[in-house]
């Protein structure tokens, strides 16, 4: 017996059809097994497809497949669920106001939040556990890897790795040497292999927009995802990179503007909060020094999506 399956394609991390993140979502995914999410994920073809289900420990439950295997954590396509279940007013969203819930993921529980405002859906979601450590890597053999010379990274910033994500953070010089990057796909997943990661983040504080603070392009072979155009995952621990070594300063909370895909031409812009619990806003981060290292940072993904598509699947 054929069966119908509700589904959407939206962009996140922008208001504006075909730009920004596409993402599958799917609201009521509990009849389905691991197997057809899987295959679901394959067939939208997209960097990743969203589950929603219903969970015992939180309000609901989201999980995320590339056309490979599950992810941990995938900022982009949280966003897009949450504006789909907020567009289909569901879990109580159907009037304009503030709404307040917590995700089951495979990285723990995620605090999100709606607000629903003449017509317009934002969504602030805190990312996992930040863990970044200085990772000490062959940058001759990944500057090959990448397709770009030695001298196009910026070697007065640390290569750091996210032990949450499994995510290298890779400064280099400038927009220009960003755009040069044309990496090769086998190599670059033997190199990740090989240090256990997951993804590469390739980043520079040279931007498009005046006002924004970081622009960079993201890898992962591990998940089959060639580029992903606006990555939340890579975005909330590259912003708390940002913070602590000082390319951004001030008074803790911080607000990051962070670009992606425009090399893509799917332009994305979101906004990462760094903040600590204790929401200290006189606490200043010194120059030279990483006095805040003592409290744990965390980070918030700011941002909107737009729905492209909606449809029905058909499935044995």
């Amino acid at each position: 017996m054929q069966k119908t399956i509700k589904i959407k394609q939206i962009d996140a991390f922008t208001s504006k059809p075909f730009t920004g993140n596409p993402a599958g979502v799917l609201t009521e995914a509990a009849s389905l097994s691991d197997d057809q999410m899987l295959a679901i994920a394959n067939e939208m073809n997209l960097s990743e497809t969203a589950f929603v289900l219903p969970s015992d420990k939180a309000d609901f439950r989201i999980r995320w497949f590339t056309t490979e295997r599950e992810v941990l954590f995938c900022g982009h396509a949280t966003v897009a669920a949450m504006h789909a279940l907020a567009e289909e007013s569901k879990f109580g969203m159907d009037k304009d106001g503030d709404y307040s819930f917590t995700i089951e993921a495979l990285v723990g529980l995620l605090p999100v939040k709606v607000r629903k405002f003449n017509g317009k859906i934002s969504i602030t979601l805190q990312a996992p556990e930040i863990n970044l450590v200085e990772e000490n890597i062959d940058l001759t053999e990944l500057a090959t890897i990448l397709e770009i010379n030695l001298d196009d990274f910026n070697l007065d910033l640390p290569v750091m790795h996210d032990q949450t994500v499994d995510y290298i953070f890779l400064p280099v010089k400038n927009l220009k040497a960003l755009n040069k990057v044309h990496y090769n796909y086998s190599r670059l997943k033997a190199f990740g292999e090989k240090l256990l990661v997951k993804g590469f983040s390739v980043f520079t504080t040279d931007t498009y927009d005046d006002g924004s603070h970081v622009h960079s392009r993201f890898f992962t072979p591990y998940y089959d995802v060639i580029e992903d155009p606006v990555t939340g995952s890579a975005n909330a621990p590259l912003a708390v990179y940002l913070v602590k070594n000082n390319l951004v300063q001030g008074s803790l909370p911080l607000f990051i503007k962070a670009e992606q895909g425009d090399i893509l031409r799917r332009r994305g812009r979101l906004e990462v909060r760094v903040f600590t619990d204790e929401d200290d806003e006189n606490a200043e981060i010194e120059d030279g020094e990483q006095s805040h290292e003592l409290r744990e940072v965390k980070a918030e993904l700011i941002g909107e999506a737009v729905t492209v598509l909606v449809g029905e699947m058909f499935s044995a």
